[in-house]
């Protein structure tokens, strides 16, 4: 009787490897991911830095220390750049915010003056005993023993953890510093610790990574741009007059995995709905149906397209992917998939040509 592993040995090999890798990955982010997290935002803000290290060193003779501090001062000054803008920007629309305040007083009153009166009409039918329990509830004591130990435990919580990020931050910066400096020999030092057969699977995996993730961000781009055309031609049916930019601004919001459209399209819908602008809350509602019909039957098709996977593989990869990794499993789960096919047609190649060898050999012989 054949030895099932001699006979199958690079499909078991293979399949092992693959569950090996999403058991690790799986593990790693589940687990381990806040141990090494600077040191992974380190490792990313290097291979940003990289090409700048590169033409330093490169262009004007500068040692890999000189350069790598020079590219963690842009990288500071970028960061701290972007920070301020962000920041500014904030201040400057919580300062709108501020001198609108009366015109949303005003619509709020008068929103809430309606509801007053609908109440009355509904108190007249109200027992009196239900009246005497709601008197007799103080709501303050149940609002402040519910709250404010919510409260209390989030204000210490983010003060606790004020020191902590304040100290990956810091690590962040110190290794993105080491990984440009001694790039290769920490790269090197890691390769010669890695078997052969090993370093195969990851240099095909690494290619499917890279693949997957660029394929990804592109699907994302094109879906973001139809999903932008029909928030615009949306409101411009609903005559809304800055169409284009708030059209643009929440297809960028829908393209964010946790938000999505419907967390500014919803509220919006209510608000009109509230207001007494029914026909407005209504189309609201239809854009974002026609949104969300589009983007769940486009995305798997698009994303498949250009990661060179069916779109229903792609789907069933993103929602698995979803539910072991969360978030970034919508990327993680058809990185895997590309990765799986990449080590599969590489071993499939890798048979062909044996065989092709074998039996050349057997015809040279004869």
């Amino acid at each position: 009787m054949p030895n099932i592993y001699t006979t199958h040995k690079a499909r078991i090999d293979t399949a092992l490897f693959v569950l090996g890798t999403v058991v690790f990955i799986y593990i790693f982010i589940t687990y381990l991911y806040s141990f090494f997290a600077p040191f992974i935002v380190g490792l990313i803000l290097s291979l940003v830095a990289e090409p700048l290290a590169r033409f330093l060193n490169s262009r004007f003779r500068l040692s890999r220390g000189v350069a790598a501090g020079l590219c963690l001062l842009v990288l500071i000054i970028a960061l701290s750049l972007l920070s301020a803008t962000i920041v500014n920007k904030i201040i400057n629309e919580a300062r709108s915010f501020v001198y609108a305040i009366p015109y949303y007083v005003s619509q709020m009153s008068s929103i809430l003056n309606g509801i007053v009166k609908n109440m009355e009409a509904f108190t007249a039918i109200v027992p009196e005993w239900l009246w005497l329990v709601i008197e007799k509830t103080d709501y303050v004591t149940i609002l402040s023993s519910g709250l404010g130990a919510g409260v209390k435990s989030g204000s210490w919580n983010i003060v606790t953890n004020i020191p902590g990020f304040m100290m990956t931050f810091l690590l962040s910066f110190v290794s993105t510093f080491f990984f440009i400096r001694d790039r290769e020999a920490i790269f090197g030092q890691i390769k010669s610790h890695i078997p052969v057969w090993l370093a195969s699977h990851l240099a095909i995996v690494k290619k499917g990574l890279a693949y997957a993730i660029w394929g990804y961000f592109k699907a994302q781009l094109i879906i973001m741009s139809i999903v932008a055309c029909v928030l615009i031609i949306g409101l411009l049916i609903t005559g809304y007059p800055y169409a284009l930019f708030i059209g643009l601004l929440i297809a960028v919001i829908d393209a964010l995995p946790i938000f999505g459209s419907g967390s500014v399209l919803w509220p919006w819908a209510a608000f009109c709905f509230i207001n007494g602008n029914i026909v407005t809350g209504v189309k609201l509602i239809v854009i974002y149906l026609v949104i969300l019909i589009t983007r769940q039957s486009l995305e798997p098709r698009i994303v498949g397209s250009q990661i060179g996977v069916h779109p229903l593989l792609t789907l069933m990869a993103m929602f698995i992917g979803l539910k072991l990794f969360g978030v970034p499993g919508l990327i993680l789960g058809p990185a895997i998939v590309i990765s799986v096919k990449a080590v599969y047609e590489s071993r499939k190649k890798v048979e062909k040509e044996i065989l092709e060898k074998e039996i050349l050999d057997d015809r040279n012989i004869r």
